[in-house]
């Protein structure tokens, strides 16, 4: 009774796009190809032979979300497992990945935190500066490198695109005022002229939080803040540069984020600085060489309790990342990219030590036409890492078209993925004796490696409807997860003196074998009705299974949900404008006593904004509900979701 009272709705929405699919459109309406750079080719999304969902940034201010971590959440075929208030943090799975398989790209540039996956979705961006999201599902190691086993999420920024601009400026701020203390600013712009762009932006929520349920005594505030500056100029016209510098600060209650101790009072305060260069010269229409070059700096202070006796774990983390890359178009039939790589990543903790590793890779792909409608990709990287040794890593992707509105499509690569710091070293280096049921690093751990295989089809029955139905199944050896295992078993294969043998510990392994199969789909539909008046909508349904050979009892592949469906839809006119976005998640459940917390097998969180204009085109009091129906529910055992949240302010949005 509790699914149908509340999925109903998501369930009417899908409903409502047949409806509507069925109305009159204008047949004289027709979509832009929408290009995909997370490629490396710059390509059409029909030739790409994966499937992806390319979010514009346009739309983003048309979802009732606070963060770019939440808008996430709402998008189809990926499953978001949060964590705090308002994008706190946020783990990413695609396909059943774990969450240190799914990779974040900022124009092409490695953003994935070398010391902890939990940092993935720390994106040091601000929404008035994206051109475009990017979501690339499946297998990519081929092309970005490790840890793109699950997919890819790719951020394109209007400053470090390869588009044509015309003169443009804009600036567009949301101001939201809520209960519980909260205050959300949505603030940016952008300059177009002959030569120069120019972007910017801010992005913050602060909130005294929600009391925690009993018996906890806290609650989840939050200060969340992220300022970003970025600019390119045309030195030439062949000729251009592009720099950007962004700082991401947040600071939280963390309690029951990482353990289910009764001591557990964590607060945890992270920083990331995120700077980054672009060198590109556009040689001719058919050929385009790029050097780009990233560095981060990223500080983490956990503080799991703070009685004296409880030492917290302070973390400094280093990334530099450079990478060279010719695209080359020889034909109308016939593209390349070559390239190289080289990045450094390295920690200095007082928990996990002091550690540097390096890794290159070489790098060519090639697209071909060779039929009307036949598309095939294939991509080749050679990987050296200090962590698993050199590697070939292969991909094949293909696509046909049949007649106008049908694409078939499909694809095979190999994906691998490096263990991060806190998997080889957590608590190795921690002073006195680690608790029982803490997560312990394990310095022997091997990389991942899977094969990834998909088949899909693309349906585009009338302007504007696009429908997606993709399987897909993936191999994987070496799996990494936290194994509860006997101290004393752990101290034999560790090594550490700090460990108790009679406690039992989350110790990080390789599970022999894993094996992820499942379904996903997605229905799009966007519909102008008049010059003013604007339908846009949504919905995606994933099902994963997730089976490990030894039937080990897994941390990471337990907390993946089996169904869920996400979707959003939306309003726009001239005088009022309204969206709403669902999400039903079916998972395993599952209870912790000392915490006295229990994990729901499933939840519906529904998400409302309503706008009403004060100035047509620039100027609207708004309104918005996070949890409308006020879901108790978490995501991850003891980390409490927040409850329903209300919230007002303006929305101004000026362009010329």
């Amino acid at each position: 009774m509790r699914l149908t009272r509340y999925a109903t709705p998501l369930f009417y929405i899908f409903f409502t796009f047949n409806v509507l699919a069925q109305s009159p459109a204008d047949s004289s309406r027709t979509l832009r190809e929408v290009t995909v750079y997370a490629s490396r080719l710059s390509q059409p999304l029909s030739q790409t032979g994966r499937a992806v969902t390319v979010i514009s940034g346009a739309s983003v201010a048309r979802y009732p979300v606070n963060s770019l971590d939440d808008l996430l959440r709402c998008l189809p075929a990926l499953e978001v497992q949060s964590r705090g208030s308002f994008g706190a943090q946020a783990d990413v799975s695609l396909r059943g990945s774990t969450f240190t398989q799914v990779l974040f790209l900022l124009d092409g540039m490695r953003l994935n935190d070398p010391l902890t996956g939990h940092f993935g979705a720390y994106l040091p961006i601000t929404p008035a500066e994206i051109e475009q999201i990017e979501i690339i599902r499946g297998a990519g190691a081929a092309l970005y490198g490790p840890d793109a086993v699950g997919g890819v999420i790719n951020i394109v920024t209007k400053t470090f695109a390869a588009t044509t601009r015309h003169a443009e400026a804009e600036l567009t701020s949301t101001t939201m005022r809520g209960e519980y203390n909260l205050w959300h600013t949505n603030t940016g712009g952008f300059l177009a002229t002959n030569r120069l762009r120019l972007g910017g932006g801010l992005l913050l929520n602060t909130t005294d939080g929600q009391p925690r349920p009993t018996p906890s005594t806290q609650r989840s505030e939050a200060n969340l803040k992220t300022y970003s500056l970025s600019a390119a100029y045309d030195l030439t016209d062949r000729l251009s540069v592009a720099a950007r510098a962004s700082l991401d600060r947040r600071d939280y209650n963390a309690q029951y984020f990482y353990t289910n101790s009764p001591l557990d009072q964590a607060r945890e305060t992270t920083n990331r600085d995120w700077y980054q260069g672009q060198v590109r010269y556009q040689a001719n229409e058919h050929a385009r060489t790029e050097a780009q070059v990233s560095a981060s700096r990223g500080t983490d202070y956990y503080v799991f309790n703070p009685d004296p006796k409880f030492i917290p774990s302070d973390h400094l983390t280093h990334y530099t990342n450079v990478l060279l890359s010719h695209q080359q178009q020889f034909s109308e039939r016939v593209r390349a990219t070559v390239g190289g790589q080289a990045d450094r990543r390295a920690v200095v903790s007082n928990d996990r030590g002091i550690h540097a590793k390096w890794h290159y890779a070489a790098f060519g792909v090639v697209a071909l036409t060779p039929s009307a409608g036949l598309a095939l990709t294939g991509g080749l990287r050679l990987d050296h890492d200090q962590s698993y040794g050199t590697e070939l890593v292969p991909q094949l992707n293909a696509s046909q078209q049949l007649g106008e509105v049908l694409t078939v499509r499909g694809a095979i690569g190999r994906a691998i993925r490096a263990p991060d710091f806190t998997e080889l070293y957590n608590n190795n280096g921690h002073v006195g004796t680690v608790s029982s049921n803490s997560n312990v690093g394990n310095a022997g751990l091997q990389a991942e490696r899977t094969m990834n295989y998909e088949v899909g089809a693309d349906y585009r029955s009338l302007p504007g409807l696009t429908a997606k139905a993709t399987y897909f199944l993936r191999r994987g050896n070496n799996q990494i997860d936290y194994v509860p295992t006997p101290g004393a078993q752990v101290i034999e294969a560790s090594g550490l003196a700090n460990l108790n043998p009679a406690a039992t510990y989350r110790f990080a392994q390789n599970l022999f074998e894993v094996t992820t199969q499942g379904l996903e789909t997605e229905l799009t539909y966007a519909h102008q009705f008049t010059t003013k008046t604007r339908f846009d909508g949504s919905v995606g349904y994933t099902y994963v299974h997730v089976r490990n050979a030894e039937n080990i009892a897994s941390q990471y592949l337990a907390n993946i949900a089996r169904h869920v469906v996400a979707g959003t839809v939306s309003l726009t006119s001239n005088r009022v404008n309204g969206s709403l976005s669902g999400l039903w998640k079916q998972r395993d459940g599952s209870a912790v006593a000392a915490i006295a917390r229990t994990q729901a097998t499933e939840y519906v969180v529904f998400n409302a904004r309503l706008e009403v204009a004060l100035l047509p085109q620039r100027l609207w009091l708004t309104g918005q509900a996070q949890n409308l129906f006020d879901e108790q529910y978490s995501d991850l055992l003891g980390a409490q979701m927040p409850g329903r949240w209300l919230m007002g302010g303006v929305r101004l949005a000026l362009r010329c």
